[in-house]
């Protein structure tokens, strides 16, 4: 099938952070909120608070969120780190910074052009619509609410929840959980392994979301959009 016939299919999926909205973008701005506040807490450098949190960063998310903690733990693991590293051990430092992270996170989430559209043109039409994400289902509940697109989410289902990582089974538990035939639903999401290879790898009708990129509608191993308003005008028109 090419991207021009999924106006047939009945389930939509969609992975969240950088598919959906700009999660990338708000978790750098709430870091920078983070590092400035350590620095006029204890005056450590902010370049130096910014590469050692990257090294954390890398081993911490290495389990794809699959162990059932909340957002909130592995934050304050995460934050509690940086503060060790500079030889810092003050609960209530450590509790502020939980709060300068979360309130700027709040304040930059931000949509993709054109997701609001395609999520409400799908609900129109009957669709289904599934997010699929990896992270701590307490994070992205509270993220889909604070966008204003619950309502057009059926299903949401995160690696934390299910306890497997997108490269690790988790499309087929969703598939086989929710009743979902290969054939009736369409994935798409922006990362080409996580995303596009682990969904293909179950026979899943994958498409890579990437703005950087041009469109492909026809070549099934190698379909991609780079902006929303293409799958909505595909809707739309019913091809």
């Amino acid at each position: 099938m090419s991207l021009l016939g999924i106006s047939t299919n009945s389930w939509f999926g969609f992975d969240l952070d950088d598919t959906l909205h700009e999660f990338r973008r708000a978790s750098a701005l709430a870091s920078d909120q983070l590092f400035q506040a350590i620095h006029t807490a204890k005056h450590i450098n902010i370049n130096t608070l910014r590469d050692d949190y990257r090294v954390i960063l890398r081993s911490a998310t290495a389990n794809a969120f699959t162990d059932g903690r909340t957002s909130t733990e592995y934050r304050r693991e995460r934050f509690d780190r940086l503060l060790q590293m500079h030889g810092v051990n003050e609960p209530p430092l450590l509790e502020r910074l939980l709060e300068v992270y979360h309130d700027s996170l709040r304040e930059n989430l931000t949509l993709k052009d054109g997701a609001l559209h395609l999520l409400q043109t799908l609900h129109k039409r009957g669709k289904n619509i599934i997010v699929i994400t990896e992270g701590p289902a307490d994070a992205q509940e509270w993220t889909v609410r604070e966008l204003g697109i619950q309502p057009y989410i059926d299903v949401l289902v995160t690696t934390n929840e299910v306890g497997r990582s997108k490269v690790d089974g988790l499309f087929g538990v969703v598939l086989n959980k929710y009743n979902i035939a290969t054939d009736e639903i369409v994935y798409f999401g922006d990362n080409p392994v996580r995303d596009i290879e682990a969904a293909r790898a179950e026979g899943i009708l994958a498409v890579l979301y990437d703005t950087t990129g041009s469109t492909n509608l026809e070549d099934t191993n190698a379909l991609r959009v780079n902006s929303w308003a293409n799958v909505a005008d595909i809707l739309i028109r019913g091809e």
